[in-house]
């Protein structure tokens, strides 16, 4: 485990970030689903997601100048609640800084911005039914199962 600086800075990615937001991205479908993903096809999905505006919102931990974790915001209209479901995705820390809050500082950031907004109604996301280590993190940090089940129905 590498310590930590004493500050962790969080800021909103940039397009100087594509590199590594597409390496942690293929780094956590491995380590998650035992996927492997096309680098150059997450490598335009990043790019993409990076120029789409509020719809898509990459945010990143540094330390020592370094990007040592990240996750990505999406929204959903709720027109049944007249707001905005935020949805967290892409969370990853890289493996010699987990367990030291990285991921903590991160959603302590996004949820004060979402805070900010009075039309943001929630914060969900999706995990592995398998992956009991982040289903564990999650439920300490509060999150809850909403009773839904996520289906998809793939689109050629």
């Amino acid at each position: 485990m590498t310590p930590l600086e004493p500050s962790i800075l969080i800021r909103v990615a940039t397009i100087d970030d594509v590199e590594i937001l597409a390496d942690y991205n293929c780094r956590l479908a491995h380590e998650t689903e035992d996927r492997q993903l096309d680098r150059t096809t997450v490598l335009s999905g990043v790019k993409r997601g990076l120029n789409v505006g509020d719809e898509v919102q990459y945010y990143v931990a540094e330390s020592g100048g370094n990007v040592i974790g990240q996750l990505m915001l999406t929204r959903e209209w709720s027109d049944w609640r007249d707001g905005w479901i935020v949805w967290l995705q892409s969370v990853y820390v890289a493996a010699e800084f987990r367990g030291q809050g990285v991921f903590r500082r991160l959603l302590q950031y996004v949820r004060q911005q979402l805070h900010d907004q009075p039309d943001v109604l929630g914060l969900r996301l999706y995990v592995e039914e398998e992956n009991s280590a982040a289903i564990t993190t999650y439920n300490r940090l509060g999150f809850q199962h909403p009773g839904y089940r996520v289906m998809e129905l793939p689109l050629p």
